[in-house]
């Protein structure tokens, strides 16, 4: 684990699981992550401590033994509940279509989406220990069949208890679609040196109004997501090889400082890190 104050931090990418899926074990004191969001699932379980959290405007503390799930799209952030308490947790970051494929069996409800409710914390101190245990296997494991195995496990797990398919998961709506011109235009050019007004200009809005629009809309800063956008782009270029000098460059970002402070201050760990992790 990569240790900053008094935090231990390990993230990675195994490219041998659901096509490439991301992982993190951490044990907390002073690291609080910014407000921020994934386009896939965030699936984790509590092992020690407590973490004070804001999803969306929903607020609550997580103890051990609980599984929180927080589907694509949902901003939100994370801090000790207690001063000098801290926390320790393991975490699954699966793509919505890669669930969808190991839910294939899933026959309760047919249609619709896979969905986890409106439910944030579940209190399974059997899920929890899975979910742990499976992040310890594919961190500890040279056998990619032993990793993928025990990740399934604990995935299928969850699906099975508590996957549905309402389509009534997500506390957020959908954007609205006059705002979609705007965000595409920001994942199209997230590499080029945006202007507001050039991403304001996509939906006919003077900047001033987009940025309340957008805020509204998304939960976070114009910046906020066209900073996130940069970083999951260079995080793929960093799985595939990439040194963090180019994919800092190639990601929109002024100099690999910039890209370092960006990279630590959302994940925790340094892209170096991150990269070497990645197996």
């Amino acid at each position: 684990m990569e240790k900053g104050r008094r935090d231990e931090i390990r993230l990675w990418t195994d490219r041998q699981i659901l096509g490439g899926l991301e992982l993190l074990q951490a044990r907390f004191l002073d690291f609080r992550y910014p407000l921020h969001s994934h386009d896939v699932f965030v699936i984790a379980a509590f092992r020690d401590g407590a973490q004070k959290h804001r999803i969306a405007r929903h607020h609550g503390v997580a103890y051990p033994g609980s599984v929180m799930v927080i589907p694509p799209g949902e901003v939100h952030t994370g801090e000790s509940a207690e001063r000098n308490g801290g926390w320790e947790y393991s975490a699954l970051y699966p793509a919505p279509e890669a669930l969808e494929a190991l839910s294939g069996e899933l026959s309760r409800a047919p249609r619709g989406r896979l969905d986890f409710g409106r439910r944030l914390l579940i209190d399974a101190p059997d899920l929890a220990a899975g979910l742990i245990d499976a992040c310890d296997v594919a961190h500890r494991s040279p056998d990619p069949v032993a990793r993928a195995e025990a990740v399934y496990r604990a995935l299928d797990a969850i699906i099975q208890r508590h996957g549905q398919r309402t389509g009534g998961g997500a506390f957020r709506p959908p954007p609205n679609a006059r705002l979609r011109p705007a965000l595409d235009h920001i994942r199209a050019h997230y590499a080029d040196p945006l202007r507001l007004s050039d991403i304001a200009g996509q939906v006919g809005l003077s900047e001033f109004y987009f940025m309340r629009t957008f805020k509204a809309q998304m939960n976070v800063t114009v910046h906020g997501y066209l900073t996130q956008v940069r970083l999951e782009a260079a995080k793929a270029l960093l799985v595939a090889g990439t040194p963090a000098a180019e994919a800092a460059i190639a990601t929109g970002f002024y100099d690999q400082s910039h890209f370092t402070g960006s990279f630590r201050r959302y994940f925790g760990v340094t892209p170096s890190r991150y990269a070497t992790a990645c197996r």
